[in-house]
């Protein structure tokens, strides 16, 4: 069956007028044009896509799409839908995606570190003295791995052993001094060395396959103290990972959902949100799980208050709520 034709190619002042045709408001013309060349007419569409109307049957029931499961938008705006207010708020998710690195980029130093410190001081006590041995190597040592994720699955490697292979390709390409220096030298990584190559995502499916015991010494590190709960920071850290995925990729997140309610701890710094399925579902959700882990790396930090005034510069576009966020009503 032959694909359907692709739309046809449009300049941007044939896009200026499709825009003003559907109903939205362009007061400068020729700014407008200069956005769309800046930006793209593609990716601006994400940030109008929800001020559209929304498609209903005679009932006036909203009509689902069968591919995205949610509300039909046709193509007229809502009125009142301002290009200069999209835009404004196609920087806030930019200022927004900043912030969110700034505080991640925190978090994940400070867990590869932690991580480090805890494992390489070993699993075995000096007898005599009851200290902990080190084990400078133990990135490489399947005794703290759960052994779930050691077994084969079928034809496949096991989870740690894709974990090693991917482990070994970081090594190989990175650049960072420490590494090519151990290299050079043929000198074994210790595990404080390993980490400067580790990404996210390689550090959250380490954390994920630990055995609860090394879990549970690097949650108390992290403010996480009832030892049932190790699995929330596994939740976190891939939650956070998806997020840092899409500010690296420019991918716009102030009214991204997921699939799964996030998880918290029994912590009181969570007691107004643990029954917000909506804030824990939503970036907001996430950040304040952010929030959490940057007050254990810095309590004098004032990233939370600097994202809080960020999102009260929230702009008014229809079809665009607050909630959207995640952020609860107060």
């Amino acid at each position: 069956m032959p694909l359907t034709p692709p739309k046809q190619f449009k300049h941007y002042e044939e896009l200026i007028d499709i825009l003003i045709e559907r109903g939205m408001v362009i007061d400068n013309r020729e700014r407008a044009i200069r956005k769309l060349a800046q930006v793209g007419y593609y990716r601006l569409s994400g940030f109008w896509y929800p001020a559209r109307v929304i498609e209903r049957d005679e009932s006036y029931q909203p009509i689902q799409c069968e591919h995205l499961k949610r509300p039909k938008r046709l193509n007229h705006f809502q009125q009142g839908t301002e290009f200069d207010q999209v835009f404004s708020l196609y920087l806030f998710d930019k200022k927004l995606r900043l912030a969110m690195l700034d505080g991640l980029e925190r978090i994940e130093i400070f867990v590869r570190s932690v991580i480090a410190h805890e494992l390489g001081r070993g699993k075995k006590k000096q007898p005599g003295t009851g200290e902990d041995i080190p084990e400078p190597l133990a990135w490489k040592d399947s005794d703290y791995i759960n052994g779930k994720f050691l077994r084969k699955r079928g034809h496949k490697p096991s989870l740690w052993e894709e974990w090693q292979n991917k482990h070994s390709k970081l090594i190989e390409r990175s650049q960072e001094d420490c590494i090519v220096w151990h290299k050079k030298n043929e000198k074994e990584m210790p595990f404080w060395v390993v980490i400067e190559a580790w990404d996210f995502g390689t550090m959250s499916k380490y954390y994920g396959m630990l055995k609860d015991q090394y879990r549970q010494r690097i949650c108390s590190r992290l403010g996480i103290e009832d030892k049932t709960e190790t699995d929330v920071l596994r939740a976190w850290l891939m939650e956070m990972n998806i997020l840092r995925n899409r500010c690296a990729h420019h991918t716009r997140i102030w009214n991204q959902q997921s699939s799964k309610v996030l998880k918290v701890t029994s912590h009181e710094s969570f007691r107004d949100i643990k029954e917000n399925s909506n804030t824990l579902s939503r970036l907001y959700g996430v950040i304040r799980a952010m929030w959490f882990l940057i007050e254990q790396i810095g309590p004098s930090s004032c990233w939370f208050d600097d994202v809080n005034s960020l999102i009260k510069e929230f702009p008014h576009v229809p079809g665009c709520p607050l909630s959207s966020l995640g952020k609860p009503t107060e």
